[in-house]
């Protein structure tokens, strides 16, 4: 079966706290064990950035209903894309709070984040291939 990786970045409705957070990752974690969808969440700043991986019309529908979700608004996606591999096999879903700033890899994420809310690019690829860059590192 192919796979697709789609990363999405939005801004949240309000201020989430850690255990918002945690109920956001248990809920994905079930629902996406269950659709073959693994990937990760980050949030930073009142930002989401996630990444998912799956097969393409699950994603296309998945994403369809993350769109609809009040905790967030001005949902884009950055890439959309077949992949060979996953990235993230160990996760249905993880989830990294870089408010906590106890992340691994956090200057990194933050940066990612922050050129992704700005469309700026990091060296010559993009925020989303980026990202995936240093988890397959």
């Amino acid at each position: 079966m192919s796979i697709n990786q789609l990363i999405y970045i939005s801004q949240a409705t309000r201020k989430m706290s850690s255990e918002d957070l945690l109920d956001i990752l248990k809920i994905a974690k079930e629902k996406n064990q269950k659709i073959d969808v693994t990937g990760s969440l980050f949030y930073n700043g009142g930002w989401f950035l996630q990444v998912l991986e799956g097969p393409l019309s699950t994603l296309n529908t998945l994403y369809k209903k993350i769109e609809k979700d009040p905790r967030h608004k001005n949902s884009r996606i950055l890439y959309n894309e077949p992949a060979s591999f996953r990235t993230f096999t160990r996760w249905s879903m993880n989830m990294t709070n870089l408010d906590d700033r106890q992340a691994d890899k956090y200057n990194q994420l933050v940066e990612i984040i922050e050129a992704a809310k700005t469309n700026r690019k990091i060296g010559a690829a993009s925020p989303a291939v980026t990202l995936l860059k240093i988890f397959k590192e």
